[in-house]
């Protein structure tokens, strides 16, 4: 039998982004500075960013419409036939990306809606994790508690008030930007190991 030379570690010296030791994590620092430049853009140009989502999400709409339709003439003589319904819908649908382009405020608003209801349902899950980080001694804790907090008031605000969607995402973008940067960097003492 062999000598294995075996090295015991213990947990508190395993690095974790965020946490001490280590080396950066370079992709989701990356991603954090990629996802501050988007908030800036979205917060000091929200109606171009507004009117680019709208054509996209129109486009994708009309897409969708156009192959429902096509899908429909091909399979109407066959042995999988559809109803007139599946046809109804396709035209719809096409009918609905023709209507988000000529009034991208509707959709805006529609957008601004879902998205507001999004950013209030992951704020709440966020100031859950918080609190389980805060019972354990971390003080990571108090910054997703924060995320979460300042999440929560956006997406209530942009219920209110959905016009201002693009500056809304750009702040959303902003705060987990600063979030993913924090987290990426070899900063803090590491309390949080008793999570895992």
């Amino acid at each position: 039998m062999s000598n294995i030379r075996i090295e015991l570690m213990d947990s508190r010296d395993e690095f974790r982004p965020g946490r001490s030791g280590g080396s950066v994590n370079w992709m989701q620092l990356l991603s954090g500075v990629l996802l501050l430049a988007f908030g800036c853009l979205c917060v000091f140009c929200p109606l171009e960013v507004l009117v680019g989502f709208n054509v996209i999400a129109a486009v994708l709409v009309i897409v969708a419409g156009g192959i429902n339709a096509a899908a429909y003439l091909r399979a109407r003589n066959t042995l999988f036939e559809q109803s007139g319904w599946s046809l109804f819908f396709a035209v719809m649908l096409i009918l609905l990306g023709v209507l988000l382009v000529a009034f991208p405020m509707l959709g805006v608003a529609f957008m601004g809606w879902v998205l507001g209801l999004g950013a209030v349902l992951f704020g709440v899950v966020q100031l859950i994790a918080a609190r389980r980080f805060y019972a354990v001694g971390a003080g990571i804790g108090v910054l997703v508690g924060a995320s979460g907090i300042v999440e929560v008031v956006l997406g209530v605000l942009l219920c209110i008030w959905p016009a201002y969607l693009g500056v809304f995402i750009g702040l959303f973008a902003l705060v987990h930007a600063i979030d993913m940067i924090v987290f990426s960097l070899p900063i803090g003492r590491d309390r949080t190991n008793t999570l895992w």
